[in-house]
């Protein structure tokens, strides 16, 4: 693995994947489990969010790869790349969709989020957290006020625009969100504290404006409610995680090491879970046990951390990596493909 790699964001999205794992066949006490971690709540909603965050850290690595957002056909070049990989995760989100194993698949939604934040990379980080800040604000009453009526509410990818779980245009401000970090410089320590105390601040002030207004429209943190307040909430939690594991990786990267790896294949992982979750059958999903979700945490860590050591770069992260690089090379001719050390799927 490259040493220029930034290994944080590597055990960032390990936990982003992990979390999502604990959300679908975690016992938390919501379903009448029988021996509930109540704790678990936790990972419903903030783990999705992180890995939404997360892939829009990945564009502006891409971006700062290819040349930066100054240069035209760098810009070019990773619009063709980010399009590309979009599509990739639609594909195998319906894929898996059809699967029918009771998990919501976020694949295809952040595929869309990718596709809307393609023209806006060069936009000026200001403008960016800007957009987030409405997507937070008003995507809620967007979603509900463009949500068709009929077949249209749930027609195959334009549906996830308004889904109930992770409905595009929402959520598309912590695709901003993470553009905007990716643009910092994640190893300085400086950079690390920032991110994890403003997330605290964001985290802990909306958590707050739940405690002191109640459960509303606006002030509602009830996971997948996509409040204001839930979204700010799920966004300080997935900023303070980021800084937190890119500040603690470097200095515990041989304890980490399991995790890292889930996190640097992350995308053969999430669909991993979801294939053992089909072949074992959907009652994991509707009749979660703790003891099934320790098994099969484990197996994706030992899965990863196996395939890391031995070949490398996932088996779905290949296949991203070499179909990208290719429509990027159609798209600006003559411009060499950047090796990308930082860069993992969405």
């Amino acid at each position: 693995m490259s040493a220029s790699r930034i290994v944080g964001l590597d055990v960032a999205r390990g936990l982003a994947v992990l979390g999502m794992v604990a959300a679908h066949v975690g016992a938390d006490g919501s379903r009448g489990d029988g021996e509930p971690w109540p704790w678990l709540v936790a990972s419903h909603g903030r783990p999705s969010a992180l890995f939404a965050v997360l892939a829009g850290v990945t564009i502006s690595l891409m971006i700062a790869h290819a040349g930066g957002r100054d240069d035209a056909r760098a810009v070019r070049f990773t619009r063709a790349r980010v399009a590309t990989r979009a599509g990739i995760l639609v594909l195998i989100g319906l894929v898996l969709a059809e699967m029918h194993t009771g998990v919501d698949i976020i694949l295809v939604n952040l595929g869309l989020m990718m596709l809307i934040a393609t023209p806006l990379l060069r936009l000026p980080s200001w403008a960016l957290l800007g957009l987030a800040g409405l997507a937070f604000a008003f995507g809620r009453i967007v979603v509900e006020a463009v949500r068709p009526e009929g077949w249209w509410e749930a027609a195959p990818v334009v549906g996830r625009l308004w889904s109930l779980h992770y409905p595009a245009l929402a959520w598309i401000g912590y695709v901003l969100l993470g553009i905007v970090v990716g643009r910092l410089a994640l190893r300085a320590g400086r950079t690390q504290g920032l991110l994890v105390g403003l997330g605290v601040v964001a985290a802990s002030g909306a958590a707050l404006v739940r405690i002191v207004a109640g459960d509303g429209t606006v002030t509602g943190l009830v996971a997948h409610s996509y409040t204001p307040v839930e979204m700010t909430h799920n966004a300080g939690v997935a900023v303070a995680v980021i800084g937190a594991s890119c500040w603690l990786a470097p200095r515990a990267r041989t304890v980490l090491s399991p995790l890292e790896a889930v996190g640097a294949m992350a995308l053969s992982a999430y669909v991993l879970q979801v294939l053992i979750i089909w072949i074992v059958g959907p009652e994991m999903v509707y009749e979660p046990s703790n003891v099934a979700l320790v098994v099969l945490e484990l197996v994706l860590l030992a899965t990863a951390w196996a395939w890391r050591r031995g070949l490398g770069q996932g088996p779905l992260e290949r296949i991203l990596t070499g179909v990208s690089n290719a429509a990027g090379a159609r798209a600006v001719r003559g411009l060499p493909v950047p090796r990308d050390p930082e860069e993992v799927s969405a």
